[in-house]
């Protein structure tokens, strides 16, 4: 460790740490607008300057002592940036001097000259870094008030500010305010540090200078990012722009479980509408950073909401109380027997909902218990790997797409391809200027092999990469288990995986959906001891695997037809539908095949809007929080199933989440932030046919509203000799006839996926899977 003196407090730091940390972790504060968290610093802010000085050495290198016994200092003629600045041992830091406060109250003024007066229209006001640092750093008395006895001045500015474009769209998600922009390059480094998109820059010099990119749209999942770390108002949030002031907004910290990662997030609500989504800090999963589908995709959970039960009254679903609900489930299971019930859960249900339902399925003895989803290879066949030790390996297998199933694993392995390792902790957190980072780091593609159903983002930095057609994952698998012969990248695929001291593999749904594949890939991850990160299409399938919600023997699947009497928290596929005697449906939306098939249909609240935990891919429990959305007299899966029990004449395992909490407690599942081991070797194969295949997306087929259905379309891969066969025109728009009912998709032609094969929007967690489908507007269709 290395002992710095920070004014008059000694710290004691690692070994190249950022004098910046150092005197945070000392409790002190420092401006700063160019550097954040895990982005590289640089020094152009030159807000965080500090004085630093070193105690002199003698001619036999011992320090040389003052009158009063204590090492004399030889301060630096110049202040230093202390975000580029590493500790060195009996440093000692100064930030409180006058020269000190002089420097950043000049950079603060610097920063202001042409900076708008915008701060009453400007959605960052309230949360802006550049009114804090004004506030605390701007006025300094040796500048505003020469003498005593003078009045003070404020500005020193006698000129015409500069002017230039305003609310200049980005991205339909992203607006940039080319008057409010202060330069700090922030946006710049993040796209090409974190996804290694580098499609924004400076452009001109001088006062000409701005942010901007060549064409219209930022050309990555993770464009969002910028509007948390943009120190002013100059990039916003379009979703969120003019709709309340940040001090009117209720904070709710919360999990997003629109697929397995986890991530950290904040609701932002007024009134009882979702009005914002801002990246959480969890430094063990998202870190600071969010995809743009968890960010911007969030308008649907006000929209047209299901707020009362629906019963079906003379041939159609009619608003109805709970207790005309209640009474319509015990008349229409009136009779039933109990092993006919079939119990489904949405795939986002929470640890507490998937015990109410396991338990219930005992009570009722019935086989068909499943969640919407899961995949023929359950998560738990391998062991869990954490992002933690994905950073700690030395080569990375991937099988599948991690920039759509997995989103914020693309930004992991940014990371580990760059040889980044967690960042040491201190009392204030994270480090702010983490001097490992450099700035345009080499990527060392050695490091990963990846192979996919076509060419995924992350293949520009694997050295090994590979297309194969959809279902050739068990061929691939069985060559680089050495049984068979596979093509040269194939092979030496293979050669890197026994060479590795400690590899990490990674599976995409594609491989989960193929028992075959997954059980072939368990024993080449077990040859080695290697950990495994399962993407799977189910949110929090790890932990309603370990709580046994799976089917029995001769139940039926979440997809299947067999349970005469059925619940479903989700909308399956219409053939799972069709003959039942009874059911019921818990949805927070109505959809078509509600309308046309539900008995009952229960009003349930968004996953923003839940209680609970869920367990993501590493097997990290993780918690959800309720935020104050107006959703009417929706209620959970725990009540919703309570319901079901009682009037099937059970008595209801349990009837209060605090209830099921306990019981989570006594069966020793760990609480937030813990590691869940659960392992099995169950299996339940399922026939992959069809030419459609279902590609992974991060986006769901319920937020294709507002701004995203103006930038995200279902789109309809077709390689160009297919698509000649089929009279499928570029860009033509077609109906698409698949298991969940008609939808629109336009065409795209691809050279670089297989031919014969049409791949189609997943938009749910059905990814990685083959199905039939049929095209109900050929010929091209509608331009």
């Amino acid at each position: 460790m290395v002992r710095v003196k920070v004014n008059d407090r000694i710290v004691e730091v690692p070994p190249g740490t950022s004098v910046m940390d150092a005197v945070f972790h000392a409790g002190y504060d420092v401006p700063l607008f160019c550097s954040e968290k895990h982005l590289s610093p640089i020094g152009a802010c030159r807000m965080c300057l500090v004085r630093i000085g070193l105690p002199k050495r003698g001619p036999d290198g011992k320090p040389v002592l003052n009158e009063r016994g204590e090492p004399e200092i030889a301060w630096q003629p110049k202040l230093a940036a202390s975000c580029v600045t590493a500790v060195a041992d009996g440093m000692v830091v100064d930030t409180l001097s006058e020269v000190v406060r002089e420097a950043q109250a000049g950079m603060v003024e610097f920063t202001l000259l042409n900076h708008p007066l915008d701060c009453p229209t400007c959605d960052k006001g309230g949360a802006c870094e550049l009114q804090d640092r004004t506030v605390e750093y701007g006025l300094y008395e040796k500048y505003y008030q020469k003498a005593p006895l003078e009045l003070p001045t404020y500005t020193r500015f006698e000129f015409t500010r500069r002017h230039v474009d305003k609310h200049h769209p980005l991205s339909p998600f992203v607006v940039l305010d080319r008057e409010r922009c202060i330069h700090c390059k922030r946006c710049v480094r993040y796209f090409e540090e974190i996804p290694g998109d580098e499609v924004l820059d400076f452009i001109e010099r001088g006062m000409h200078t701005f942010i901007g990119t060549m064409d219209f749209g930022l050309p990555s999942g993770f464009s969002g990012n910028i509007t948390d770390i943009c120190p002013v108002g100059a990039l916003l949030d379009l979703t969120a722009r003019f709709r309340a002031r940040n001090w009117e907004m209720e904070e709710t910290p919360t999990t997003c479980t629109l697929c397995p990662v986890g991530c950290g997030i904040t609701a932002d609500t007024r009134s009882g509408e979702l009005l914002r989504i801002r990246a959480r800090e969890v430094p063990e999963v998202n870190e600071i950073w969010l995809c743009d589908a968890g960010r911007f995709g969030h308008e649907w959970a006000d929209q047209e909401r299901l707020k009362t039960p629906m019963v079906r009254k003379d041939g159609r679903l009619q608003e109805a109380t709970w207790e005309e609900a209640f009474a319509a489930l015990r008349e229409g299971l009136k009779g039933a027997r109990k092993e006919e019930v079939g119990i489904y859960l949405a795939h986002d249900a929470t640890l507490e909902e998937g015990l109410m339902a396991s338990e219930l399925a005992k009570a009722l003895a019935t086989p068909h218990l499943d969640f919407e989803g899961r995949t023929a290879a359950p998560a738990s066949l391998y062991p869990a790997a954490t992002f933690e030790d994905l950073l700690g390996a030395d080569f990375a297998l991937v099988l599948g797409d991690p920039t759509e199933e997995a989103p914020l694993l693309h930004l992991r392995l940014s990371e580990f391809v760059r040889d980044l390792k967690p960042p040491q902790r201190f009392a204030h957190g994270t480090p702010f200027a983490d001097l490992s980072i450099k700035e345009r780091m080499p990527r060392r593609r050695d490091k990963m092999a990846l192979f996919a159903p076509y060419r995924a983002p992350l293949m520009r930095w694997a050295a090994i990469h590979q297309v194969h057609a959809p279902g050739e994952e068990r061929e691939l698998l069985l060559a680089l288990l050495g049984e068979k012969e596979g093509s040269e990248a194939v092979q030496r695929a293979k050669e890197a995986w026994e060479r590795a001291q400690n590899p990490v593999l990674i599976l995409g749904a594609g491989v989960l959906q193929d028992s075959v594949a997954a059980e072939r890939a368990r024993l080449l991850a077990e040859r080695k001891g290697a950990k495994v990160l399962a993407m799977t299409p189910a949110a929090n399938a790890r932990g309603l695997e370990a709580l046994g919600v799976w089917p029995g023997e001769r139940g039926a699947a979440w997809d299947e037809p067999g349970a005469a009497y059925a619940y479903y928290g989700f909308v399956p596929p219409e053939e799972a539908l069709r003959d039942k005697r009874f059911l019921v449906m818990h949805l927070s939306h109505l959809h078509p095949l509600a309308e046309r098939y539900a008995h009952v249909v229960l009003p349930a609240p968004t996953f923003y809007e839940k209680r609970g935990h869920v367990v993501n891919l590493e097997g990290r429990v993780l918690p959800l929080s309720p935020a104050p959305i107006a959703n009417g007299e929706a209620e959970s899966a725990l009540q919703a199933l309570a319901l079901l029990a009682e009037a099937l004449g059970v008595k209801p395992p349990f009837r209060l989440g605090m209830e099921a909490e306990r019981e989570l407690r006594s069966r020793k599942v760990p609480g937030p932030m813990g590691l869940l081991a659960h392992r099995t070797k169950a299996l339940r194969p399922k026939g992959q046919e069809g030419r459609v295949y279902l590609r992974p997306t991060m986006w769901r087929g319920q937020q294709l509203t507002g701004k995203v259905r103006e930038a995200v379309r279902p789109e309809l891969w077709v390689h160009p000799e297919t698509a000649r066969a089929e009279a499928l025109l570029e860009g033509a728009k077609v109906a698409v006839e698949s298991p969940w009912g008609q939808m629109e998709a336009h065409v795209v032609l691809r050279e670089d996926i297989p031919k014969g094969f049409l791949y189609l929007s997943a938009l749910r967690p059905s990814a990685g899977r083959r199905t039939e489908a049929k095209l109900l507007v050929p010929a091209g269709g509608e331009a």
